[in-house]
């Protein structure tokens, strides 16, 4: 049989993953095409946020109705990394009498083939195909080119795809074969950024992983450092210099609470970042952003309408820079007050906006700044216990949820240590 082999983490596969195995399986006459997670690829982190065993039934789900697609799990089922020509020889003892592999890669790994860890050995045992891309383009200046530049910069593309073609071919005596395929703007990784965007994420995912990943709430966490990356520049330019610095120093001590309390840190880092987007806006715009979006305003809010700076930044943050996990949104909007039942990443954001490097007038910070990173319940008791102290000078400006909080971490501490 001639089979086609797609590897990939598949982290989550989708349907331009489908559309290179479907025409692979035509313009090659392929018998079968096998899909092949990646365990620990060494060429990148492997993926933490879903399990191997999740990616692979998202796989097995998104391949089943189709009796030409199968599952290889010889990569997955490994617990060292995996190299590739490594895999095919071991595919070649198991089935070398029977089958002709043929290995599928994208147009970015075919130019940097022959850096993979011994190429080959690949080529002893399979043909290469290559999805290569319709529509060529370069970022670097495209759209300053005219037409008739780009079509001439697209021709000489062509021309080196061609002799790398043949030089792959002299080099390595094996074939390798062009595949013709209709680009399909999409990747895992805005998947994954944009899972909570069901209607978009569900054009891209077939329907059984679909209905798999959010029945499994899969990817919650799955946010990446390209996001801070963006985001960043656009805080940068709405806050004022004093507040942008406050906010690096909240974003990276969120992001090492996460790593004490083994939380996502980029979601931390994105919580940290955008805490205070709503500090650069009037008192006038955060209460109509909370009144246009039936935001409870308390009495204490309306008369100090600099406090629904949280509440407001939850909004600003879903509908300015994109963000729709429910627990970045949660913990931006009670970052000041807290709240009782705190998740964990209420905690973290509500500890780091305290503590982080550029606070220097609360008492005891330097005992608060240790217990941080010791027991964090105990911390934002003490936080709140300061914050109590200190309001209860100044009692028309306290946020009754101030003190509902306050009730709540005592409790917790004294049920604690009562052995409850």
């Amino acid at each position: 049989m001639r089979i086609g082999i797609i590897g990939g983490t598949f982290n989550p596969i989708h349907i331009g993953h489908l559309n290179i195995a479907e025409s692979a399986l035509k313009q090659c006459d392929l018998d079968e095409i096998w899909f092949m997670p990646n365990g620990r690829p060494p060429h990148k982190q492997s993926p933490n946020d879903v399990s191997n065993i999740d990616r692979l039934k998202i796989v097995k789900l998104a391949i089943s109705g189709n009796p030409k697609y199968k599952l290889c799990d010889i990569e997955i089922s490994k617990n060292e990394p995996c190299y590739t020509y490594l895999t095919m020889e071991e595919l070649h003892r198991q089935n070398h009498d029977n089958h002709e592999f043929f290995f599928i890669i994208g147009e970015d790994s075919f130019w940097s083939f022959e850096k993979w860890m011994h190429p080959e050995i690949i080529c002893k045992y399979t043909k290469i195909i290559i999805a290569k891309r319709p529509n060529w383009s370069d970022d670097s200046g495209s759209i300053l080119l005219s037409e008739g530049e780009l079509k001439e910069k697209s021709t000489s593309h062509d021309d080196e795809f061609k002799a790398k073609l043949e030089e792959y071919k002299s080099r390595y005596n094996q074939d390798f074969i062009p595949l013709n395929i209709d680009e399909i703007d999409i990747s895992s990784s805005r998947l994954r950024r944009d899972i909570y965007n069901t209607e978009y994420v569900k054009q891209f995912i077939p329907e059984r992983s679909f209905k798999y990943i959010y029945q499994l709430d899969l990817y919650k966490h799955s946010h990446e450092m390209a996001e801070i990356y963006e985001i960043d520049v656009k805080v940068k330019n709405a806050l004022k210099h004093s507040r942008y610095v406050h906010t690096i120093g909240v974003m990276h001590t969120a992001a090492n609470l996460a790593y004490r309390y083994d939380y996502p840190y980029v979601n931390a880092m994105l919580a940290g970042l955008l805490h205070d987007c709503a500090k650069c806006i009037s008192d006038e715009e955060r209460i109509d952003i909370c009144k246009t979006h039936n935001i409870k305003i308390s009495d204490i809010e309306m008369k100090f309408p600099h406090l629904l700076h949280g509440k407001a930044g939850s909004v600003l943050a879903k509908e300015l820079y994109g963000i729709n996990d429910e627990d970045i949104l949660h913990s931006i909007t009670w970052h000041t007050t807290g709240c009782p039942n705190m998740s964990l990443l209420d905690k973290i954001i509500y500890v780091a906006d305290y503590i982080e490097p550029g606070r220097d007038k609360a008492p005891r910070l330097d005992d608060i700044r240790r217990m941080a990173y010791i027991d964090l319940d105990k911390c934002i008791y003490m936080i709140l216990q300061d914050s109590i102290d200190y309001l209860s000078k100044h009692p028309d400006t306290m946020d009754q949820t101030t003190m509902d909080t306050y009730n709540y971490f005592k409790r917790i501490l004294e049920d604690n240590e009562n052995g409850n």
